[in-house]
């Protein structure tokens, strides 16, 4: 049967604070608490269950279901998983799950008689009838589901029979998530209603819910599968939360706003945002720009007819009569040199008139694009004071309040023992360490002599003769070869240890020459430190570590020293940042990673990878026992537990969207 609904006045959208509130206000407190206590605004007119104090963590995915009409996720295999739930399938440790208990499925719905639209929500869910209009995944299905029975079908954007005003900002935003770096065909977003029926109006109302629920987990976790694009890649989002999103875009008094909270907040994304609009901008215009003719070689203060054509092309005004190539103009010409990666000369030549000519700012939009995936795997809180490792610039930095207050460069693996790119937090700090050489170093690369001084011990760490050794089957027994503390030894005297599965850490080294090369991918996975001390003593100074402290350690016995605060440490890997003058800045793609970054945004399948990671690891010792302060210190493992992710997405949600939404 078809409900008609005769036109009533519309709602007047309600004025409220900026949905962004100070991170500190609420932190751990989670939505769901603020939902229960009615902190976030609740329609009071209409009953709710006991479902709606509840959160639903998100669900493990399920295959898409339906057809077509609401968001859709990528059909592809290697890309349709986003971000946190990739983590969450390679390894579930790794990922915490909001700490909110699932709600139950009412028994029964018993939305308002005088609601007909929100009858008509609750009748569809109940009977599955929006499957047929709705491709979502199980997850957000359940989630969806579960949002309406908590509210009794009641209709969030529409009022009477249109589109109130915060469907109007919604729709709005959705719009334009190719800013975003995201694509908004993939969303689907319903028109303006053109019937009073009700049915029909519930399958809106359900559509618009859907596609802002697909934005905001895009938004959040990206768009493609990190796990297939590299083993390299560990994630540091929050596992995405479809029934807390859903109930923060809800109560929001600014939804526009919201959703864009779910974009990264970072100010180089912004910056990246900003550079992918001017880069289409300047695509578009180029795709109109008459050609320029090729001819002789224009160097600065040349006079030539096609002076005027180069300067309307790279945004300078062009003068009536004025054909002189002068050194604004030259410039600009080295800056589009750059911009596309040929030689940056200034010298108008054929190579760089065909590129304008060919409108290569394709090639731009398409890595900015792929560096503002990126993004959306990087925690969105990088920590007051955190360590950046700027993998692809060879460079770490500590940051404090958004300032850079030490930098100092770095050495990273090569591209056959890629540094990975990941988030953790510097626990400690060992003096005089041994290194723990993982064995397929020690086989392949320091065969006989090389090997001299080093040890091989087994589980219990009790030194073993080499006599005593099967050379044959050591990869597969449980001995370690390692190299005691000293000069010579290649972590240095220091090292800096954060919990990660790929056995990964900062440490000194005695190569110290190599520092003053350009390209410094030379090591085999972990993250050598030019100034070891000095940045210790950036990093630990108020914590009782400071460098000079720990250079009069050095020459013992291995040494750990917890840090009694933590500090939150990311590897990073982008090819494309903005510089300080908020201009594009490209770097070499070190481990080949954009490729498959950029198919996997065109939901392309992707080749397999390989068997094994590329980074080497030692077989994992077991834990040393605890000895008496009199005893040797033992050596610190190698490798330790993997982290869990402090922070979930409901958490997160509360110390960004506060209590008034």
């Amino acid at each position: 049967m078809r409900v008609r609904v005769t036109r009533r006045e519309r709602r007047a959208p309600t004025a409220g604070a900026p949905s962004r509130l100070a991170a500190s206000a609420l932190v751990g407190v989670s939505l769901a608490a603020l939902l229960a206590s009615g902190a976030v605004a609740q329609d009071a007119t209409r009953p709710r269950t006991d479902a709606a104090a509840q959160a639903a963590p998100n669900a493990a995915e399920g295959e898409p279901t339906g057809s077509v009409d609401a968001a859709a996720p990528a059909a592809d295999a290697t890309s349709a998983a986003p971000a946190g739930e990739a983590a969450a399938a390679a390894d579930p440790a790794l990922v915490v799950q909001p700490a909110v208990p699932a709600p139950a499925t009412p028994a029964a719905l018993s939305p308002s008689a005088s609601d007909p639209v929100g009858a008509a929500v609750t009748l569809l869910l109940a009977t599955d009838g929006a499957g047929a209009s709705l491709k979502m995944t199980a997850a957000d299905r359940a989630a969806l589901t579960a949002f309406y029975a908590a509210r009794a079908g009641q209709p969030v954007w529409i009022d009477g029979d249109a589109f109130n005003a915060m469907a109007d900002a919604a729709r709005a935003r959705i719009a334009a998530a190719d800013d975003d770096g995201l694509d908004a065909s993939r969303f689907a977003l319903p028109t303006a209603p053109a019937t009073t029926e009700a049915t029909e109006l519930a399958r809106t109302e359900l559509r618009l819910s859907a596609a802002a629920l697909a934005y905001a987990r895009q938004a959040w976790s990206g768009r493609t599968n990190p796990a297939a694009i590299s083993r390299n890649v560990e994630v540091g989002t929050p596992a995405f939360d479809a029934a807390a999103a859903l109930a923060a875009i809800a109560a929001s008094t600014d939804v526009a706003a919201t959703l864009d909270g779910f974009n990264p907040p970072q100010p180089q994304f912004q910056a990246l945002r900003k550079l992918l609009k001017e880069a289409r901008a300047e695509q578009a215009e180029a795709a109109h720009a008459p050609v320029i003719p090729e001819g002789k070689l224009i160097k600065p203060g040349d006079q030539d007819p096609r002076v005027p054509q180069l300067r309307a092309r790279l945004g300078l005004d062009a003068r009536d009569g004025d054909t002189t190539y002068d050194d604004a103009l030259a410039q600009k010409v080295t800056a589009f040199q750059k911009a596309n990666k040929l030689g940056a000369s200034g010298l108008v030549n054929r190579q760089t008139l065909r590129a304008m000519n060919a409108g290569r700012k394709l090639d731009r939009t398409a890595q900015l694009l792929v560096n503002m995936e990126r993004w959306r795997w990087m925690p969105r809180e990088l920590g007051a004071k955190h360590v950046f490792v700027d993998l692809t610039a060879f460079k770490l930095a500590i940051m404090e309040d958004g300032r850079e207050t030490y930098g100092t460069r770095v050495i990273i693996g090569k591209s056959t023992n890629q540094t990975p790119m990941l988030s953790s937090e510097i626990d400690r700090l060992v003096v005089n360490p041994y290194w723990n050489v993982p064995v397929s170093i020690a086989m392949n690369e320091m065969a006989g002599s090389a090997l001299r001084g080093f040890e091989v011990v087994d589980s219990k760490g009790r030194v073993v003769p080499p006599s005593q050794v099967d050379w044959a089957h050591i990869r597969e027994s449980k001995l370690r070869i390692r190299q005691p503390p000293g000069e010579r030894n290649a972590l240095g005297h220091i090292k800096f240890m954060f919990p990660n599965r790929h056995a990964v850490y900062l440490h000194d080294t005695p190569s110290r020459k190599l520092f003053a090369n350009d390209f410094r991918a030379l090591s085999h996975g972990c993250v050598r430190v030019d100034k070891p001390m000095e940045f210790a003593d950036a990093l630990s100074g108020d914590q009782g570590l400071p460098g000079s402290k720990l250079k009069s350690m050095i020459g013992g016995k291995e040494r750990g020293l917890p840090l009694s605060t933590k500090i939150p440490v990311h590897l990073a890997y982008f090819t494309a940042v903005a510089g300080e003058d908020g201009a594009l800045e490209t770097r070499p793609d070190l481990y080949g990673m954009d490729a498959r970054v950029r198919a996997a945004l065109a939901g392309e399948a992707l080749p397999a990878l390989p068997a094994e990671p590329v980074i080497a690891r030692a077989p994992k010792p077991k834990p040393a026992t605890r000895q008496a302060s009199a005893a040797p210190a033992q050596p610190v493992p190698p490798e330790v537990a993997p982290q869990r992710q402090p922070n979930t997405f409901s958490s997160w949600l509360s110390r960004t969207f506060g209590d008034s939404r």
